[in-house]
């Protein structure tokens, strides 16, 4: 008797002619195949389901499906395949899941986008509805020999020829899925396969924000800064305007505290926001005031005898003028100018690595709210209480920055840079001095895009 039996190989399909000589050896072989085919599939069915139930942890913010899925593959070693002729994993999707079992982030990729999959190995195979889904499972030729098994020994040769080709489809299965090899558009290398211990792995570069889509962030920001107040004055105070200049001095901390708003497009950003700034600086100025005393003079008596002039006595008198009294007078206090702050500033931003080169300038509307410490009199000696002078309501400065953004979360940057502000107009309303306050300083911050 001659059996033919198909076999499909990666050329197509072929026939092979087999004779059965008698039926005791056909009893032998098919009872042995089907021992293989019951027990051995059982260890890569055990380790798939293992793979599924390992712990992953993965977010995505309105990212396109073939971004999460180079993501998944980088963390986790499987490859994905799929037909892109078939498939659009063009979509959009959004989730944020921590230490999940992998078939439940698979399902939560794939089910709002009617896709299925199954795992064969380290390959995981993606289709739609349709035919696909009408296929067995890669997991499944144990079930199909199931029903007929325990009838497999008592029928004639045409049931073992059935049984045969059976076994022959579960091959050819397994040849389709290895097929999809020459779609695969995921595949990584183990080499280049990111370690679950590694930091910041989940993380992309801030150059794939930078399109033409309006995004929001907000933070806050501190400075820390040296400022020194800048004296003008008229001709007529210069002796007064050179106390000021020596008297001030910059030991004393200065420092604000911001919260901003900001918004970008492409590689451009406007901001504004609330802040609370404070400017210290010393007072060391003395001074010294003599009292009493009299002028020294000698006078000479001589006799003058003029042409056409009376006689006349002179007295001559030097003016040296001995004082009764000196007193030195030292004035120290520690001088603090207090101020709410709304700035408004434009930046633009250049992608340097994973991060951000930033360049920023802005106008600044400064509330003045508590000054405390002496000032110097323009009018009379000493100092007093700068309360007693009239400070202007609202003072504009302008401010220069740049610095560097690098991102620490998916939604989470750091910001640090150098700045430079100085104030447009004096502190006091109605004051022969002139008083602008510079500063310099570093700035650091975190910005969360919403």
């Amino acid at each position: 008797m001659v059996l033919k039996l198909w076999f499909i190989n990666p050329g197509g399909f072929s026939v092979k002619n087999f004779s059965v000589f008698n039926s005791l050896r056909c009893r032998l072989v098919v009872p042995a195949l089907l021992v293989l085919v019951f027990c051995f599939p059982a260890a890569p069915s055990l380790a798939q389901s293992s793979k599924l139930n390992e712990p992953v942890s993965i977010s995505a913010a309105n990212e396109p499906v073939a971004t999460v899925l180079d993501r998944l593959s980088r963390n986790t070693g499987l490859t994905f395949s799929y037909n892109p002729d078939q498939l659009n994993t063009s979509p959009r999707i959004t989730l944020n899941m921590v230490r999940k079992p992998l078939s439940e982030v698979l399902e939560a990729i794939f089910n709002p986008l009617n896709l299925n999959f199954r795992l064969n190995g380290n390959q995981l195979v993606i289709f739609g509805p349709g035919p696909e889904e009408s296929r067995p499972s890669v997991q499944e030729p144990a079930k199909l020999l199931t029903p007929v098994a325990p009838q497999v020994i008592t029928r004639h040769d045409t049931v073992f020829l059935t049984s045969t080709t059976y076994l022959t489809d579960t091959i050819t299965r397994t040849d389709t899925v290895l097929k999809f090899d020459t779609v695969f558009i995921l595949k990584r290398s183990a080499d280049e396969r990111i370690g679950k211990g590694q930091i910041f792995s989940d993380l992309s570069s801030l150059e794939k924000e930078l399109t033409r889509e309006l995004r929001f962030h907000a933070g806050f920001t501190v400075n820390w800064m040296n400022g020194i107040s800048r004296f003008t004055a008229g001709s007529e105070y210069r002796e007064k305007l050179n106390d000021y200049k020596k008297a001030y001095s910059n030991k004393n901390i200065s420092g604000s505290l911001a919260l901003e708003l900001m918004a970008s497009y492409n590689r451009i950003s406007a901001g504004t926001g609330i802040s609370y700034a404070s400017f210290g600086e010393r007072l060391s100025y003395s001074m010294q005031i003599s009292t009493g005393g009299y002028f020294r003079k000698d006078t000479l008596d001589a006799y003058y005898t003029l042409a056409g002039a009376d006689t006349s006595w002179f007295y001559v008198m030097d003016s040296t003028y001995i004082p009764l009294d000196l007193k030195q007078y030292d004035y120290r206090s520690s001088v603090r100018r207090n101020y709410i702050e709304i700035p408004l500033f434009a930046q633009y931003n250049l992608p340097v690595g994973q991060g951000l080169l930033y360049f920023r300038g802005g106008l600044i509307a400064g509330i003045s709210s508590k000054v405390s410490g002496l000032y110097i009199y323009t009018d009379n000696d000493g100092a007093g209480d700068m309360k007693e002078l009239e400070m202007r309501p609202i003072v504009f400065s302008w401010q220069l920055e740049s610095g560097m953004q690098m991102p620490v979360y998916p939604r989470t940057s750091v910001k640090a840079g150098i700045m430079y502000r100085r104030q447009m107009q004096s502190i006091y309303k109605d004051f022969p001095v002139e008083t602008r306050i510079d500063a310099l300083g570093i700035s650091c911050g975190i910005l969360y895009k919403i």
